[in-house]
């Protein structure tokens, strides 16, 4: 089991003359700024990834059908938090295409699943699958029994299949696994020979001139 833990930032001491942005920036301090970049990203994305394999293990026991009210919120949050790492974040934009590669036919698919649902159906709204449906009094609703009183209005949507969670918790726990050895290898490389002050203290950057 991969270990997060959430809510942490990690940087290093800075100096008075950094503060003042005094001076040219060494090509090694360059190198370093780039190295807390990556680790910016590697612990955001963690985060995200572990959020999303908890709304998983949420849902997994608790909704045994699509219709449950509970399916859809669940979902879109496991598919919102699964694909924020691979968005143009601001200011450092996605992960690496490494972290969109998989070992297994399977979470590859899955994987790809999940970006193009963010996509399509969840974070944006796309006209060939969130389709607007008109409802004339007496029209039969399909597989619910139910006809209309009234004139009214239904929306199509795309869902995942219920026995799909387990393959997307796969692929959080596979991609969560990996994220956090090369967060806790940077860590220890920026900051695991440093002697540091015992309180928590925010991950800043170099200005590069």
């Amino acid at each position: 089991m991969f270990v997060c833990v959430r809510n942490i930032v990690f940087s290093r001491v800075v100096s008075p003359i950094e503060r003042l942005g005094v001076g040219p920036v060494s090509q090694e301090s360059k190198r370093l700024n780039q190295k807390k970049k990556e680790l910016y990203k590697l612990a955001v994305a963690r985060s995200d990834v572990t959020a999303a394999l908890d709304t998983c293990d949420l849902l997994l026991p608790r909704v045994k059908t699509l219709r449950d009210t509970l399916y859809f919120p669940l979902q879109n949050a496991i598919i919102v938090c699964y694909a924020r790492p691979f968005t143009q974040n601001k200011p450092f934009g996605p992960l690496s295409n490494k972290w969109q590669k998989f070992s297994t036919k399977r979470l590859q698919e899955t994987h790809e699943l999940l970006l193009t649902l963010r996509d399509k159906t969840i974070a944006h709204s796309d006209l060939k699958i969130r389709k607007v449906f008109i409802h004339p009094p007496g029209t039969p609703l399909a597989r619910t029994g139910i006809v209309t009183d009234n004139v009214g209005l239904a929306i199509s949507n795309q869902a995942l299949p219920l026995e799909r969670i387990q393959e997307v918790r796969d692929l959080c726990y596979d991609l969560g696994y990996r994220l956090n050895i090369e967060a806790e290898k940077m860590l220890k490389f920026l900051f695991g020979s440093k002697h540091l002050p015992p309180e928590s203290f925010e991950l800043i950057f170099n200005d590069e001139k």
